[in-house]
């Protein structure tokens, strides 16, 4: 954040503060709270992954056997075989429309590294030339804001002064104060800035700091048309990106409801069908399946490659 951000971020004088700060011992300090947000956290992938090492911890001890079957662990009977190759089938078919995004996003994306390919020297000097000037922007602002500040403080001391030994004016000051105190709590910067100017106060205004910028350092050089080029480009391929998501997420979605499972048993029943075509594939004995399970995958065992 430059310096001339923060400074445009106080919307308030030092003198109307003074009043806020005087109006405090007639009235309660008011806090905002802010509200946090939270990180979704996902049981499926952990409950998954603990019921997988059970089963790998009895295969271990006699490889060839069965699982043990339970309300994650399902047989994988011709029934739900064929649930799953529906799930997985329209799965599929939600997640036909995400590739012409990627090949949207590919386009948009390669279009905009040849043009900072093509283009490098120029968008490095512009760079360096912008960072400078900010540096040198932001020390000239600073220095400036620090000169207002002396004068502020000496201002505000004078108007504490007076607020201490002029009952009436300190009086004023509090009805104020409360006024503003409340217009403040229900976040109306109008009205508060109104009651600052009625004692003839003015809000901190940062424009000096900034004519003080531009004289020392000059305007910020001018971004060049083909970063912004490069800018925009970066900005249709972020928003194709989120596209991709969506439907990778409804996809997934879609491929569990339409089996019938549970998610975690959905899960657990493509992990063992991923180990068996595995197995398959290389031409080994799939091992941890049942009797009917093997019967009942291998009968399915096409149509599964089809989906996976």
């Amino acid at each position: 954040m430059s310096y001339a951000h923060s400074r445009r971020a106080n919307a308030v004088s030092r003198h109307a503060i003074a009043i806020a700060a005087v109006a405090a011992l007639a009235i309660p300090s008011h806090a905002a709270s802010a509200q946090l947000g939270g990180l979704v956290r996902k049981a499926r992938d952990k409950v998954v992954e603990n019921q997988v090492e059970k089963q790998v911890v009895k295969r271990a001890s006699d490889p060839g056997a069965p699982p043990t079957f339970d309300e994650v662990t399902v047989e994988l009977t011709s029934e739900r075989v064929a649930q799953m190759i529906k799930g997985l089938t329209a799965g599929r078919a939600v997640l036909a429309s995400r590739e012409p995004l990627v090949s949207r996003r590919d386009v948009v994306g390669t279009k905009s590294d040849e043009l900072s390919t093509q283009n490098h020297e120029l968008i490095k000097a512009y760079r360096e030339n912008y960072y400078e000037n900010e540096r040198c922007r932001n020390t000239a602002m600073h220095a400036s804001a620090e000169k207002r500040r002396a004068v502020a403080d000496k201002e505000m001391k004078e108007w504490q002064a007076k607020a201490l030994s002029d009952p009436a004016f300190r009086d004023r000051a509090v009805a104020i104060g409360v006024k503003m105190g409340e217009a403040q709590a229900r976040g109306d910067t109008a009205a508060f800035m109104r009651l600052a100017r009625e004692m003839g106060l003015k809000p901190d205004d940062p424009k000096p700091d900034t004519l003080a910028a531009d004289q020392a350092c000059g305007r910020p050089p001018a971004k060049p048309a083909v970063l912004a080029q490069i800018d925009s480009l970066d900005g249709i391929a972020k928003e194709l990106t989120g596209q991709i998501r969506k439907v990778e997420e409804k996809s997934a979605a879609t491929e569990v409801t339409e089996s019938g499972l549970t998610e975690r048993q959905f899960f657990m029943a493509r992990e063992r069908i991923e180990a068996y075509l595995s197995s398959v594939k290389y031409k080994s004995k799939p091992s941890g399946f049942s009797a009917p399970e093997m019967e009942a995958l291998g009968a399915r065992r096409a149509d599964l490659e089809k989906v996976m």
